[in-house]
């Protein structure tokens, strides 16, 4: 094995500037031609909803549908197809030096286009197999989750962790396991139908039939190749990872000593990460086509088509083995790491409007959801208090998270079960600390009392399916009180919260979202609440050139909200609102310079780089 290893890396190292071209000039499709296709499908898949954007629950209600699934099955050969295609390239690269020929890029591509209608056959039988034989595992799951965690609210068995949750971890971890097994077992199978695909006349079909007939009697040996490379190439971008981090904790901070100084690290520092990956990814996905190509060999498979060079394809290969050319690629690349570095200070937030959000009150300091949390978070000094309302079974608004009172009260009482009265005779308060013994659950009507004219009150309407006239419910209490100017709603129903749009145009509404498909910028709200992973500065973008605002959840460390108020969030939604009014403090005091090395948190370590302010 040492010399098959030592032998694969003399070819890569031989021919590395061939990798080099095919990848570059793959990227360079994707990213003009497929990538837009994709996007302008994903649009008319989403489309076929009749919204612009699906969030959550939304997305899984459109997949069963047969428009939805049969879109997202489209798109998903469009997305595996991207990823066929560079590998595809890459495999016909690795035929040619085994031939010891040479074909140029357009070629290569010539032979590919050819082929373009079978790829995505093939595409769509390996995504079809692949669903098809994960369905038994999801249906398991689901029976699992039926018998050990219906009974209760999820955050119960999230927060308590009692037996039923362990066992279901255990159980659930071994369904995961041979799901996981049976995965790998089918990649094996078919990791000879791509390069049978390219050299054969094979209908996709027989490709895979094939694949799966090759590999009997060497899956081991198959396997544990592909599991080297797998760890190899984890490794590699590990070592890119540290190379960086290192970077941002040393370098960035010692060179800085003006704006100007900073630009230039930063456009250097940029252009490195960008060499570093991209070289990792060459020679990581390089080196499995010559590997995938020798063992398909070894298992006595023949090439039976293959693209003709022409004699112009002696030399282009070696094009970007010049050295004026790489000069010149490097300048552009550095030129592109500059105008990446300037965005990013154009894009630098330097007088910040964010607002705190105290999440569910201040639940790190009391119990979420009560009136000492809503007092906590007045107390603390945020802007708003965030609070989940759901209806009970006497059509009374009460404000608490989950379905039932497991995790809060012990209680297996349910809010649209019970009645106000029997809800109010369980303690939710002696769970988080003795000296809380005397909450109850709080009517909208009593959070409202207590926060007018000292807080803002974002309300999160919950439904768990039982709700009979929520929104009009929460409309007629808020206006009672005399404070829909001091009142925000939102939701992680579309429907819901265009409900209560339609019955108060002037209200301020948002969707809460913690997935999303398609233009969530474009959907009919006044401000969207997202989960901090998909809360990128292009998102907060394009949401403030439709007007909308954006508020990020839930924000609970120092560095985090720093760059979030960076990227230009609106509000922070946060267990944390004493420390979030404290960092906002700080960060409305810092100069430029000091601003923009917390962006850079964001790319490099965090904890250091914050360490430096």
């Amino acid at each position: 094995m040492y010399r098959d290893i030592r032998e694969l890396t003399r070819r890569f190292g031989a021919n590395w500037t061939r990798f080099l071209a095919i990848h570059a000039a793959v990227s360079i499709l994707v990213f003009v031609v497929l990538t837009p296709l994709a996007s302008l499908l994903l649009r008319l898949s989403v489309g076929l909803s009749g919204s612009a954007a699906l969030s959550d629950e939304d997305i899984l209600f459109f997949a069963l549908t047969p428009a939805g699934s049969v879109s997202l099955l489209v798109l998903g050969c469009i997305f595996s197809i991207i990823v066929f295609l560079e590998y595809a390239a890459l495999l016909v690269v690795a035929q040619s030096i085994d031939a010891g020929s040479k074909v140029t890029v357009v070629q290569v591509l010539q032979f590919l286009a050819g082929r373009a209608a079978r790829l995505f056959r093939l595409a769509l039988q390996i995504l079809l197999r692949v669903v098809l034989n994960l369905l038994p595992f999801v249906a398991l799951l689901y029976l699992l989750y039926l018998w050990l965690l219906s009974a209760h609210d999820i955050n119960f068995y999230l927060f308590e962790q009692p037996r039923e949750w362990r066992l279901a971890v255990a159980l659930g971890t071994v369904v995961g396991a041979a799901a996981s097994l049976n995965l790998l077992r089918l990649f094996i199978n078919w990791v000879f139908s791509l390069p049978l695909l390219l050299f054969s006349a094979r209908s996709p079909g027989q490709c895979l039939a094939d694949s799966r007939a090759a590999v009997r009697g060497g899956r081991l040996r198959v396997g544990a190749w592909l599991a080297g490379w797998l760890a190899a190439s984890l490794l590699l971008t590990a070592a890119v990872s540290a190379a960086l981090t290192l970077a941002g904790m040393y370098l960035i901070p010692w060179v800085v000593t003006s704006v100007d100084v900073l630009f230039l690290a930063l456009g250097f520092v940029t252009l490195v990460g960008f060499v570093l990956y991209f070289g990792a990814t060459i020679a990581a996905s390089s080196w499995l086509s010559l590997l995938i190509f020798r063992l398909y060999g070894d298992r006595g498979l023949r090439i039976e088509i293959a693209p003709q060079p022409g004699a112009e394809a002696v030399e282009h290969h070696r094009l970007l083995g010049n050295r004026k050319v790489l000069g010149w690629s490097l300048a552009a690349g550095l030129l592109a790491a500059l105008v990446t570095a300037h965005v990013l200070v154009a894009r630098l937030q330097f007088t910040t409007p964010t607002k705190i959000v105290a999440h569910r009150g201040a639940s790190n300091a009391a119990p979420e959801n009560t009136l000492a949390a809503v007092q906590a978070a007045i107390d603390d000094g945020a802007h708003w208090v965030e609070i989940d309302v759901q209806e009970t079974a006497d059509g009374q608004v009460v404000v608490i998270h989950d379905r039932d009172l497991k995790k809060v009260g012990g209680s297996t009482l349910t809010v649209a079960g019970s009645t106000l009265e029997q809800l109010r005779e369980v303690d939710v308060g002696s769970w988080f600390g003795p000296e809380f013994a005397d909450q109850r659950v709080p009517t909208l009507e009593e959070v409202l009392e207590l926060s007018r004219d000292r807080i803002g009150v974002n309300i999160e309407l919950k439904y768990y399916g039982g709700e009979v006239a929520l929104e009009r419910s929460v409309i007629d209490i808020v206006e009672r009180a005399g404070m829909a100017d001091q009142v925000v709603a939102m939701s992680l129903s579309y429907r819901g919260i265009q409900t209560l749009h339609r019955m108060r145009p002037d209200w301020t509404v948002g969707l809460l979202s913690s997935v999303a498909i398609g233009r969530l910028a474009a959907l009919d709200v006044d401000f969207l609440a997202l989960n901090g992973r998909a809360a990128t500065r292009r998102l907060i973008r394009q949401a403030h050139q439709q007007g909308q605002q954006v508020m990020v959840w839930t924000v609970n460390d120092a560095i985090t909200m720093a760059s979030m108020m960076g990227r230009g969030a609106d509000a922070l939604i946060t267990d944390e609102p004493a420390l979030a009014v404290t960092v906002l403090e700080e960060f409305e005091r810092l100069e430029p310079l000091e601003r923009l090395l917390i962006q850079l948190a964001d790319f490099f370590d965090r904890a250091g780089l914050y360490r430096e302010q």
